[in-house]
C-alpha cells in the first residue's frame, strides 16, 4: 500500500470523525433546547444546532478539489424541509458543479442555511403551500450566484435591517467578497454574487 493511499485514508477518517462530532454537537443542542422553559432560549439553541448540523453535513463533501458545494446543497434541501416540517413548502435545488475552497465553504454553507431557513420560517404562514428554489450558477464574469427565492408572502424591506439573520448573512457575505441583495415583490429573492 502506498503512502499516498494511507494518507488519503487517514484524511477521510478524520473528516468522517469531524462530521460525527458536528452531528453530536447538533444533537446536544437540540436536546438542550427541548429542556429549556424559555421560548427565546429554545429558539436560539435550535438555530445553533441547525448551524452546527449544516457544518457537519459540509464535512462529508470535502474532497481534494475543495468542498463539493453543489452536493452539499442537494443533500441539505430535504433536511431543511424536514426542519420546517410544519410548513408545506417544497425545496428544490438547481446548481452547476461548484467546488469551494475550505476557507469559503463553511461561510457559504451558513449563508445558505440562513437564507433557506428564513424563507421556510417566514414565507409561508399557517399551512400555506409553496416553493423555495435554490440556484447556484456562474455569472458571465466568472463569479458565482447563489440565489434563494420563494413564492411566499414576502417581507417588509424597512424591517430587514433589524433582523439578526439578515445582518448575519451580510456579515458573512463580506468574508467571501460577496454582494448580497434582497428583494420582496411580494415574494422574496435573496441573491449572493461571490468569487472563489
Amino acid at each position: 500500500m502506498s503512502d499516498e493511499n494511507t494518507d488519503d485514508r487517514a484524511v477521510s477518517e478524520m473528516r468522517h470523525r469531524m462530521a460525527n462530532i458536528f452531528q453530536l454537537m447538533s444533537a446536544l443542542g437540540r436536546m438542550r433546547s427541548q429542556r429549556s422553559g424559555d421560548v427565546e432560549a429554545r429558539r436560539q439553541l435550535l438555530w445553533l444546532a441547525d448551524a452546527i448540523g449544516s457544518l457537519g453535513a459540509l464535512e462529508r463533501h470535502r474532497t481534494s478539489e475543495g468542498v463539493d458545494f453543489t452536493a452539499y446543497l442537494v443533500e441539505m434541501a430535504p433536511v431543511w424541509r424536514r426542519r420546517h416540517s410544519a410548513r408545506q413548502a417544497e425545496v428544490r435545488v438547481s446548481a452547476i458543479p461548484v467546488f469551494a475552497p475550505d476557507t469559503a465553504a463553511s461561510t457559504l454553507a451558513l449563508i445558505a442555511q440562513e437564507l433557506v431557513g428564513n424563507a421556510l420560517a417566514h414565507g409561508y404562514p399557517g399551512d400555506r403551500p409553496g416553493l423555495v428554489e435554490i440556484s447556484l450558477t456562474q455569472t458571465s464574469d466568472g463569479r458565482h450566484d447563489l440565489t434563494v427565492s420563494d413564492d411566499g408572502q414576502g417581507f417588509d424591506p424597512a424591517r430587514a435591517r433589524e433582523r439578526f439573520g439578515l445582518w448575519f448573512v451580510r456579515s458573512l457575505a463580506a468574508q467571501v467578497r460577496g454582494e448580497f441583495t434582497l428583494t420582496s415583490q411580494p415574494s422574496c429573492t435573496a441573491k449572493l454574487v461571490f468569487s472563489l
